[in-house]
């Protein structure tokens, strides 16, 4: 069998890692070095190419991720995470918690590659993996001893071209496993709500009672028995809920305390640039790269000053009138500037253009009130000006700081 891993990113340098462990021969090119794929019987593609790309219009091979080709050659105890928004604090949650009781190691799309883990941690027990929708596109035989559905939004369109290429994408989380899995999910969305599967499915809801998992009052319960009360901050989060719900229903999947769990979860820290508090009324929420994630922060902290902007991928701009109510004005940056200004300008909220996110920033700061929110959160991804969603959030507190310094 002759094997090409197509692209060169932290995946697909893992997958070559441990082929090599297993002295399997392969080549590694770049998309743009390809001019046929007819000699090869199996890709592995990185996350960012397309299935839909025209390379593959007559392909008749098989096309995999970094997931499968794993998951074939090192089968590990997996629980799986994906969602539009909430994967990487999610993941990095349930990695603090069962810590204390196991050796886990949180990978994937969290920026430490499946393969990379599993080569560097033989004797971990679990391990936790955030997955995108650019990963489960291309699954055959993955299977997850637990999946966790968080969320699914209107992003990444480009990439599959259309929502419903999106949502199935996400739905392989589940396809392969059997009675002896869990299949997490959460039963406010939409487009999650239908899951058909056969493994033991566990559902969770903010919104209802009728859940597994569900939120009544400030209490979060187990079917009849409560297992967390939220405090002031928790309870005005409605996507942080959402977050712990899920949690607690891998806990249940697992038999892992509850109570344990409540006490560990009470010392969690957020992730890096997911609505991070850098000071008294700035929030770096760098993370965010769709509406939903943006409402959500939005939402969270109140009233603000948004700075958003990116790289367009195609999506529509969109927020529910509560989280527009919240926008005191908005400051646009980038290559979506212009799409960005007619939507607010479309709703009656003020709208200030920049090149840059120094120039939005610094006019935003000079024009908000003493004690009045910032919140930078993009709702775009950064490829317009920068290569990650870390240098952005970088940037913010660099350009926070310069400013506070003088």
């Amino acid at each position: 069998m002759k094997i090409l891993l197509l692209g060169i990113g932290v995946a697909n340098l893992g997958c070559a890692r441990l082929l090599d462990k297993y002295y399997i021969e392969y080549d590694m090119k770049q998309i743009n070095e390809i001019e046929s794929l007819e000699e090869y019987d199996l890709i592995v593609k990185s996350p960012g190419i397309s299935l839909n790309d025209e390379i593959f219009l007559d392909y008749k091979g098989r096309v995999i991720s970094d997931l499968e080709l794993v998951y074939i050659l090192e089968p590990k105890f997996i629980i799986c995470v994906t969602g539009s928004n909430g994967k990487t604090t999610v993941v990095s949650m349930l990695n603090h918690i069962l810590s204390k009781k196991y050796k886990t190691i949180a990978c994937g799309n969290i920026g430490y590659s499946f393969a990379d883990a599993v080569l560097e941690n033989p004797d971990a027990k679990i391990f936790i993996v955030e997955a995108s929708s650019f990963q489960l596109e291309a699954i055959d035989k993955f299977a997850p001893n637990i999946s966790v559905l968080l969320n699914a939004s209107i992003c990444h369109l480009d990439h599959h071209l259309n929502l419903n290429n999106y949502i199935f994408a996400k739905k392989n989380i589940y396809k392969n496993q059997s009675f002896n899995d869990y299949t997490i999910y959460n039963m406010d969305d939409k487009m999650l709500n239908r899951i058909d599967c056969y493994s033991n499915k566990i559902s969770f809801t903010a919104d209802s009672t009728l859940g597994n998992i569900y939120v009544l009052d400030r209490y979060i319960y187990y079917r009849s028995k409560r297992i967390y009360h939220l405090n002031d901050e928790e309870f005005k989060r409605k996507h942080l809920i959402s977050n712990y719900c899920a949690v607690f229903a891998v806990m249940h999947a697992l038999k892992f305390s509850f109570k344990k769990a409540k006490k560990l979860i009470k010392s969690f820290k957020t992730p890096k640039f997911r609505l991070e508090k850098i000071d008294d009324y700035i929030y770096n929420d760098a993370k965010s790269t769709n509406c939903a994630s943006t409402e959500a922060a939005i939402l969270s902290i109140g009233y603000t000053h948004l700075i958003c902007g990116g790289y367009d991928r195609g999506m529509d701009i969109n927020l529910s009138l509560e989280a527009l109510y919240k926008i005191k004005a908005a400051y646009a940056y980038g290559e979506c500037k212009d799409k960005l200004y007619e939507f607010f300008s479309k709703h009656n909220i003020i709208c200030y253009k920049f090149d840059t996110l120094k120039e939005a920033f610094l006019y935003c700061y000079n024009r908000k009130g003493e004690k009045e929110n910032i919140l930078y959160s993009p709702m775009l991804a950064s490829f317009d000006q920068y290569k990650s969603y870390n240098e952005r959030g970088n940037e913010f507190n660099r350009l926070y700081k310069e400013k506070k310094s003088h």
